[in-house]
């Protein structure tokens, strides 16, 4: 449908996209498990990312050009979005099935996990609706809650405003009541950025304009500071390598209207986000502008390497980072602020689909077979580019703490993002456009 305008001319892989890897997500409760968003599906590790093993997007229940959003329950039941609905496994990634019930056909674009408790979840949805007989587009937005590690659903509140597109979600650590949403008017012609407040968790809402320039497209939640719910970071999104800011949204003096400031201008996407578990130490990158941190008392950012950052999340003290084969990595961690990183996983590392689902499994038998096609397309095990003889990872640049390359690895990747489906006008078309650039990480 949107083949040529949403996916340009570039030579496509697998689904239609450059393999990249986008978002790192952890279990408060397992230690050990580390996982890894890609553009090919999932990757799980039980070994603190020592090992990865792969998940398709078959098994988890897309297959079309999505970033789903994941978290990890205390049972480690692992709860992903997607635009079919919101997708569940409760076996270690082996099956996976939908919510179901009112949830089910909705268009997931984001979640959040209460930070008090885990098994406690929200899940936003919001999707093209219809358009009106003047041509206008008007959208469906709608949050639910799950107290029981998505077992159970309940909407919170009505429906938002049909004339929003929603984007990101947040909950807050200090404020059990407080809900913060991102979402856009007019997105597709001259967007204007709003970020939502509820104060009675999701009944009520309101609207303070942020307003977007020098072509930004959308505004997303980035963090809230674990001890001030009036303190939002947000972050702006905008054409492939052009500038996005990074804007501090603060409580007024008093209880006065809230106020917003410019933190930092980067030269291109601001992909990477995250806040130390304190709320005292900023990290943000991208792939212009390497990594970044801050202190919260005079937000004064310092560049701490040229890692070309794809995602940042925080696990103690450990920084972690989504990168590509240029930086020698696609997922690494760092333990002095970003400045180095010891590389956990590069494609070619990935040693296949998980070895724990048995037959019957979705994931043993819809990805086992699609393994050799897909580990070719990675470019691993022969061929490639002649005299890769580092495994294809080139000059890695300052910030990469380099571990031995694997054995006959020619790994080779190129960024790209993908939103699609879920559209079914042409004048929807722009939308679809839009969502590529979503991808939220933190």
């Amino acid at each position: 449908m949107l083949s040529a305008f949403a996916l340009g001319a570039a030579p496509a892989r697998a689904n239609g996209r450059f393999p990249e890897s986008n978002q790192i997500a952890f279990s408060a409760e397992d230690p050990d498990l580390v996982l890894l968003r890609v553009t090919f599906g999932l990757l799980v590790s039980r070994d603190r990312g020592k090992t990865f093993q792969w998940v398709c997007e078959e098994s988890i229940g897309f297959s079309g050009i999505e970033d789903p959003m994941y978290t990890v329950t205390p049972s480690r039941a692992i709860v992903g979005t997607t635009f079919q609905g919101l997708t569940i496994t409760r076996d270690d990634a082996c099956g996976w099935t939908f919510a179901g019930g009112d949830l089910d056909n909705q268009v997931f674009i984001d979640l959040t996990t209460n930070p008090n408790d885990a098994k406690n979840i929200v899940v936003f949805a919001s999707s093209y609706d219809k358009q009106t007989e003047d041509g206008g587009i008007l959208f469906s937005s709608r949050i639910w809650e799950t107290k029981d590690e998505a077992r159970t659903f309940q909407q919170l509140g009505g429906s938002l405003d049909p004339a929003l597109l929603g984007y990101t979600v947040d909950l807050t650590a200090s404020d059990p009541d407080r809900v913060y949403i991102t979402a856009v008017r007019d997105p597709g012609v001259s967007p204007k950025g709003f970020l939502l407040v509820s104060k009675d968790h999701g009944q009520t809402w309101t609207e303070e304009a942020v307003p977007l320039i020098d072509g930004e497209r959308a505004v997303f939640v980035a963090a809230v500071d674990p001890t001030n719910a009036e303190r939002v970071y947000l972050r702006t999104s905008n054409s492939v390598q052009k500038p996005t800011r990074l804007i501090l949204r603060e409580g007024g003096p008093d209880g006065g209207a809230p106020t917003q400031r410019t933190l930092h201008t980067a030269v291109g996407g601001l992909t990477g986000f995250a806040l130390s578990p304190d709320g005292s130490k900023i990290y943000i990158g991208g792939q212009q502008d390497g990594v970044l941190s801050a202190s919260t008392a005079d937000y004064a950012f310092q560049k701490r390497s040229d890692v070309e950052v794809q995602c940042l999340a925080m696990r103690g003290d450990e920084l972690w980072a989504c990168s590509n084969e240029r930086s020698g990595f696609v997922a690494g961690v760092s333990t002095d602020d970003g400045a180095t990183f010891e590389a956990r996983v590069r494609f070619c590392d990935i040693s296949g689909p998980l070895t724990s689902c048995g037959p019957g499994t979705a994931t043993n038998d819809r990805c086992t077979p699609n393994w050799p096609a897909q580990k070719a397309l990675l470019g691993c095990g022969g061929g490639g580019d002649p005299g890769a003889g580092d495994g294809g990872l080139g000059d890695a640049g300052p910030g990469f703490a380099p571990n031995p390359p694997p054995k006959g690895c020619d790994c080779r990747a190129a960024p790209a993002s993908g939103w699609m489906g879920a559209v079914v006008t042409a004048g929807a078309g722009v939308i679809a456009l839009l969502r590529r650039a979503r991808r939220r990480r933190r």
